[in-house]
């Protein structure tokens, strides 16, 4: 089931909310049920049987509706319980593989209806949501939380790794010594950080109010990485109006691809052969100038422009950078900062 479609989902039976506690004390109470969550003129026409009730919602009254073998038709909000105990006769043309009676009308039905389906199974013990062909399978929360858990160590490993490899990279750059293959290296790590890290934005959805903590862990380990990926992409791809293409083009990328230099070299405009790998690139510059705070975008676009790289803007005498309207205290506040980077880099090397 596509992302957009999990993010509804987990809005509205995530736990801590009402549709949530409504189904544990189904599953508490070791029963079954089929819920319809939302009302038209489509479902009406496959209702048969049943009573319209029409009242407030609330997870008590779900529970005990829920003793009665027939569905339970709420409106998309889940405010209100307009149906209970009625026959769904959905549509056999719509295909399902489940095998249940339950789960397999609720399949259809939702299909056919284009509604969210939730499916509770009385024997097993499993809550099962329908959206059209796709399903999903709720986690248990122990389960969900010990795999978040697991996960965060991993990003916090990795976000190590990343600052290590920044920092050297850094170096790399105000000694003008970037490989095609150091580029490469760190376009790994950032997408490498980004998967665990939409992965853990899955567990926190799901999780709903549980996530709170692990929320708060991943917003620090996350802090800045954006930023950095960005100025990183605009320092090195051959063409800088196509980062978002590039990035997307990363992300569709397998695991085993990712991890193959030469396909990368070639998203970044490189060539993809293993002998660009050894070419030296130059940094444009905007990673290390977007760190001296005295300096504006205006600033660093304009020594980029001119200069082209961070190696000929370092080298740049102060009454050329004057011709480029930069004033004598941001000329001494970039040579500055630059200097007291590069210091400030090798300590924490």
């Amino acid at each position: 089931m596509i992302q957009y479609d999990l993010v509804e989902i987990f809005e509205k039976i995530a736990p801590g909310t009402p549709l949530r506690e409504g189904i544990v004390n189904i599953l508490d109470g070791r029963l079954g049920a089929l819920l319809i969550l939302g009302y038209d003129e489509e479902v009406e026409k496959v209702l048969d049987g049943g009573f319209f009730i029409n009242c407030d919602y609330t997870p008590e009254r779900l529970f005990e509706l829920a003793k009665m073998d027939g569905a339970i038709i709420l409106d998309e909000k889940c405010e209100k319980i307009l149906y209970a105990n009625v026959h769904i006769q959905a549509d056999a043309k719509y295909p399902t593989s489940e095998s249940g009676t339950r789960h397999r009308t609720a399949h259809r039905a939702s299909q056919q209806l284009k509604k969210l389906v939730v499916a509770v199974s009385e024997r097993k013990s499993v809550v099962t949501v329908y959206q059209g062909i796709g399903k999903y399978r709720l986690q248990n929360l122990s389960v969900l939380m010990e795999e978040a858990t697991q996960a965060l160590k991993i990003l916090e490993r990795y976000r190590y790794v990343l600052d290590k490899a920044l920092v050297n990279l850094t170096l790399l750059e105000l000694d003008d010594l970037v490989t095609v293959f150091d580029v490469i290296t760190m376009a790994q790590r950032f997408e490498m950080i980004a998967r665990i890290e939409n992965e853990l934005v899955g567990y926190v959805r799901e999780l709903g109010k549980e996530a709170h903590l692990i929320s708060s862990q991943l917003k620090e380990l996350t802090q800045d990485i954006e930023l950095e990926h960005l100025e990183f992409m605009k320092d090195y791809l051959k063409e800088e109006s196509k980062i978002e293409l590039v990035k997307k083009k990363i992300h569709q990328l397998t695991d085993q691809e990712l991890l193959e230099a030469e396909v990368l070299a070639d998203v970044f405009g490189y060539g993809k052969t293993y002998s660009v790998l050894d070419n030296k690139v130059s940094s444009r510059g905007y990673r290390i100038l977007g760190k001296i705070s005295k300096l504006t975008k205006k600033d660093i676009e304009k020594m980029v422009s001119t200069y082209g790289n961070i190696a000929e803007i370092q080298e740049a005498e102060d009454d050329d950078l004057l011709e480029i309207k930069l004033s004598k205290f941001k000329i001494r506040a970039m040579r500055t900062g630059i200097q007291r980077l590069k210091f400030t880099v090798e300590l924490t090397r």
